[in-house]
C-alpha cells in the first residue's frame, strides 16, 4: 500500500535519529495512508522552515514486516488502550519503545 510522509524536504532515507521523542506512538518516524494528512502536515511544516513543503510516498508492504520480524502494536479503534498508549508517550521521558511499528 502507499503511505505518505509530509516534511519540509523530501526523505531519501529514513533516520530514526532525526525524530522528536514524546509524540503520540513515540519516537519513530510517522506515515500515513492519507495523502491529504500528509500534504496538511508538510504545509504546517514548510511554513516552520521557509519551504512549500513536500510529501514523500513509500511503498508499504504488510508481509514485510510480520510479527515474527517485527513486534508490531495495531489499535483496532481510538479506545482506553490507545488513549493510555498516546499519553504515556506524551508524557513520560521514556517512551514505549517496545514496538517496531505502531498502527
Amino acid at each position: 500500500m502507499k503511505v505518505f510522509h509530509g516534511s519540509y524536504l523530501t526523505i531519501e532515507t529514513i533516520d530514526l535519529s532525526k525524530s522528536q521523542p514524546n509524540k503520540d506512538f513515540g519516537q519513530g518516524f510517522y506515515v500515513t495512508k492519507n495523502r491529504r494528512h500528509a500534504e496538511d502536515r508538510a504545509k504546517t511544516v514548510g511554513r516552520k522552515h521557509h519551504t512549500e513543503g513536500v510529501v514523500t510516498e513509500f511503498i508499504y508492504y504488510d508481509s514485510s514486516f510480520t510479527e515474527r520480524i517485527c513486534k508490531v502494536k495495531r489499535f483496532a479503534t481510538y479506545d482506553e488502550d490507545w488513549l493510555d498508549f498516546v499519553v504515556t508517550n506524551r508524557n513520560s521521558l521514556s517512551s514505549m519503545r517496545d514496538y517496531d511499528i505502531v498502527e
